[in-house]
């Protein structure tokens, strides 16, 4: 038999184990559910914090998380969420648990970039032990928009776009430091005050792309996520979460409340039979290279 052949079929199968699903989202918050990436979470609960129909970039009358979807890809985290965020700055947290360390429970010294809402919410916790050790906040309203990250280890915060309000929506393919973002605010389907049978309807929101290198020195391994629409000042908590509440009611203050995770699986382990395939391929190869020469 051809060594050559062989080592080319052996290749192609390890191929097949290793491989991960591949996608192209465009940051730019619309089509969200089309982008190619995995769902994760529907919201299973009608909002709390009032239902936009209007369909501007200021979301007049409502906010709401609708959908997740997410994967990791190449080293590189993607999110989307469908929903809208209510312009009179109401607040958007998404929490990422990436790294080692990090908080269980909210403490009372976090930066968030803004006037630190963050420490309003001290005593908030994570379902499934998760220790979230960073973070994205958005908020929008009257001539101002914001989207800053946050680090609950340094307790360090910064601006990944800032910009002059509604009218400077939507956003697409904009950030630094690691981070791009899109953002269509324009939201008027998924769930609203009476149901949320219609959650998987929504189609933009916040698309998110997060190097993993870049942005927290990270290349592989689960990442949980967690998420929660606030009042301005982060000391009421909507029931807006994904994965949802299973129908609950509005969580009101922060301490003693529990958020729900979910994970979103990293690059995986070779098994052992993928790296003895590993050693077959190489060792075919060199056998290939001896007969050739």
């Amino acid at each position: 038999m051809n060594p050559c052949r062989v080592g080319a079929a052996i290749g192609a199968c390890l191929m097949g184990l290793l491989a991960q699903p591949t996608f192209a989202a465009v940051i730019d918050g619309s089509n969200i559910p089309s982008e190619g990436l995995t769902l994760r979470a529907t919201q299973d609960t009608p909002t709390g914090f009032g239902n936009a129909t209007g369909g501007g970039q200021d979301s007049a009358g409502g906010s709401e998380v609708n959908a997740l979807y997410a994967d990791i890809n190449g080293g590189v985290l993607t999110i989307g969420i469908t929903g809208n965020l209510e312009g009179n700055f109401n607040k958007f947290f998404l929490f990422i648990d990436a790294v080692p360390g990090g908080e269980n429970v909210l403490a009372n010294d976090n930066a968030d970039g803004g006037f630190g809402e963050i420490n309003n919410m001290a005593g908030l916790a994570f379902a499934n032990g998760a220790t979230m050790d960073h973070g994205l906040r958005f908020e929008i309203g009257g001539g101002f928009y914001g989207v800053r990250q946050f680090d609950l280890i340094d307790n360090t915060a910064g601006d990944v776009a800032t910009g002059g309000g509604p009218g400077d929506l939507p956003l697409a393919g904009v950030g630094s430091g690691g981070f791009t973002v899109g953002w269509d605010n324009s939201n008027v389907l998924g769930v609203d005050g009476a149901s949320a049978a219609g959650a998987a309807t929504a189609t933009s929101g916040w698309e998110i792309e997060i190097d993993l290198v870049q942005a927290y020195g990270l290349s592989q391994g689960d990442i949980n996520l967690a998420m929660v629409v606030t009042n301005g000042d982060a000391g009421f908590l909507s029931n807006q979460t994904l994965p949802g509440l299973n129908g609950a009611g509005n969580l009101g203050g922060g301490n003693g409340q529990t958020l729900p995770v979910v994970t979103i699986p990293g690059l995986p382990v070779p098994e052992p039979s993928a790296a003895l395939l590993m050693g077959v391929v190489a060792s075919t190869i060199a056998a290939t290279r001896r007969v050739r020469g």
